[in-house]
């Protein structure tokens, strides 16, 4: 059955490249836990080969066909024709890119139709060339569109560079695991950049990518422990007519360089900078974001706990439709609005926000939380235009327990159910206070008033911060200054 939104998903960030997801449901903990095997192997990264034993193949005008498991070292130009591997299922094949032009025409300049585990290395001081030039003719029942394509695990390593050019749709396609250790790329197409549909791991390389479509994606949608991107490090400059980096369930990003550009082309219903329909976990990173659409967006959860980011948006800088978690990082941010979600969760990080509509928005967009936005550590600074504009907006309640919040805005605090200031600084306009004022002046239990009620106003509600919250590492529990607990989580 697949799984609930990522509001009820444990990330546990381990040591080394290793992520385990602990799935709250009743699938067995075990299962979920080497779920997403998010870690590089040796033959990942070494892109060593033996020159004896290894086959040479010097490219002309026909087709290169690999029937046997081995290592093939490729050189020359190869015009109208592709290099094709059909091998069992249980062989694997190198391919050894050592100054190679494809001009493939009208079909693919690699495909690999069958096989265990392909890998293609990229010789140390080469320039390789792939490119087509119209609608593709098929060979067989599969429906090649990539410069690229592949049936089987596919890994690229290697320190040389690869040039991908399409005019007709994508640049590399695997249809099971695309796994890139290193290289030098340098993709221009009209559909996709790079697309591994079990998933797309990424531990070095540097990446200069225009694609019509989405830059970087995996999308499998039929298995719940698929359809990831996974980024551990590498140099990313993107610019697309879609989404810059789109994984399915899983978009988990531990270190790296990224410039990413989205901008509206008619090729895509969506333009945003990082998108997953299920969680994104952002734990290192240097990122800097102009986006037609949302910058980072997750239909499910959203946390970050560290990284650069500098993010200018159309839309939301930073979005999720469930928990929106900041545990650090350095933001500066210029969108419609700042960071919106159901639960928007800051516990520390340098924060600085000009919007036109919200600051921050605690809108109701799912039922597993109440609309709250909380701050419990870090410096949050919010420029607000002029206007019907709210610094801080919630549907619901609104917590500050710590940190500061240094808002200049006509609208400081706008709330539905109740606000408490339990600690920490707010300045407003300048001028430091205890007060969160109602721009609605709505009821609620007030600014330092009253128990706190859970959604059917009792006061035994749970937020993220208590024993169910997501996350590893709970914050200090701030239940205690009325011996109840804050409403939130349901």
């Amino acid at each position: 059955m697949k799984k609930m939104i990522c509001v009820m998903t444990f990330l546990l960030l381990l040591c080394g490249c290793s992520t385990v997801i602990v799935d709250n449901t009743d699938k067995d903990s075990e299962d979920a836990a080497t779920a997403y095997n998010l870690s590089f192997s040796e033959e990942d990264i070494d892109a060593g080969y033996q020159i004896s034993g290894s086959t040479y193949i010097t490219l002309g005008d026909k087709d290169v066909s690999i029937t046997k498991g081995g290592t093939y070292i490729l050189q020359g130009t190869l015009s109208d024709a592709s290099v094709i591997v059909e091998v069992s299922k249980d062989e694997d094949v190198q391919l050894v890119l050592s100054g190679v032009t494809i001009e493939a025409g009208d079909f693919a300049g690699i495909y690999i139709a069958e096989g265990d585990e392909i890998t293609i290395t990229l010789a140390e001081g080469t320039v390789n060339t792939i490119s087509d030039s119209s609608v593709y003719n098929q060979i067989d029942s599969n429906d090649v569109d990539a410069l690229i394509y592949s049936k089987a695990d596919l890994i690229i390593n290697g320190s040389g560079s690869l040039v991908l050019k399409s005019s007709y749709n994508h640049g590399v396609v695997s249809k099971d695991d695309l796994i890139i250790t290193g290289g030098d790329f340098d993709i221009d197409v009209a559909g996709q950049g790079l697309s591994g549909k079990d998933c797309l791991m990424i531990s070095d390389g540097s990446f200069d990518i225009v694609s019509g479509k989405d830059a970087l994606k995996s999308d499998n949608t039929e298995d719940e422990y698929r359809g990831y991107v996974y980024i551990s490090g590498g140099s990313f400059d993107i610019h697309t007519g879609a989404d810059g980096i789109y994984g399915y369930n899983l978009v988990n990003i531990e270190g790296g360089t990224f410039s990413i550009e989205t901008a509206e082309s008619g090729n895509a219903d969506s333009y945003k900078a990082i998108k997953s329909e299920y969680s994104i976990t952002i734990s290192d990173g240097r990122f800097n974001i102009v986006s037609a659409d949302d910058g980072i967006h997750s239909d499910g959860d959203l946390t970050i706990s560290g990284g650069t980011f500098s993010i200018v948006s159309d839309d939301d800088a930073i979005h999720a439709d469930a928990l929106v978690r900041i545990d650090d990082g350095e933001f500066t941010i210029s969108a419609h609005e700042g960071i919106e979600g159901t639960y928007v969760l800051i516990n520390g990080g340098n924060i600085g926000i000009t919007a036109s509509d919200d600051g921050i928005n605690a809108a109701q967009k799912v039922s597993t939380y109440t609309a709250t936005f909380e701050i419990n550590g870090g410096y949050v600074s919010i420029n607000m235009g002029q206007g019907d504009t709210d610094a801080a907006d919630s549907n619901g309640y609104i917590y500050v327990n710590g940190g500061t919040l240094d808002i200049y805005a006509q609208s400081p605090f706008d709330y539905d159910k109740g606000a408490e200031y339990n600690g920490g600084t707010i300045i407003v306009n300048g001028t430091q206070t205890n007060q969160i004022t109602n721009q609605m002046m709505g009821g609620g239990f007030g600014e330092m008033g009253g128990k706190r009620p859970d959604n059917n106003g009792n006061s035994n509600g749970q937020y993220p911060g208590d024993t169910e919250a997501p996350g590893s590492v709970m914050p200090p529990d701030q239940g205690d200054h009325n011996g109840d607990s804050r409403p939130g989580r349901h």
